[in-house]
């Protein structure tokens, strides 16, 4: 027996809580990475100040589609920006491992 259960609405956006992120507000490395990206989208934008401006670790679970793959490069950025001295990488101080599934 098959039992399908409808993906929940999701929650109404509030402007004044999910202000989606400007790719332009951000610093070199990230606009470097995004180049033809204009904001971050809205599961990004809440996570932004963990996955880059802090070295906390990061679980995000969500459907495909949702920016997950962004916010990894958002998290190896922001390794690579504190591994660089005078806008060069420093690329024998530090390792960066991403583990992705092959299939869905």
């Amino acid at each position: 027996e098959e039992v399908r259960i409808p993906a929940p609405d999701p929650f109404p956006f509030d402007k004044r809580l999910d202000r989606l992120i400007r790719i332009s507000e951000l610093d070199d490395v990230v606009q470097l990475a995004f180049p033809s990206t204009k904001k971050l989208n809205r599961i990004q934008s809440i996570v932004y100040p963990a996955a880059y401006e802090t070295n906390e670790n990061l679980l995000v679970s969500a459907p495909t589609g949702a920016g997950k793959t962004n916010v990894a490069m958002l998290t190896i950025l922001r390794e690579l920006r504190s591994n660089m001295e005078s806008n060069v990488i420093k690329k024998d101080d530090f390792k960066v491992i991403y583990v992705a599934p092959m299939k869905a």
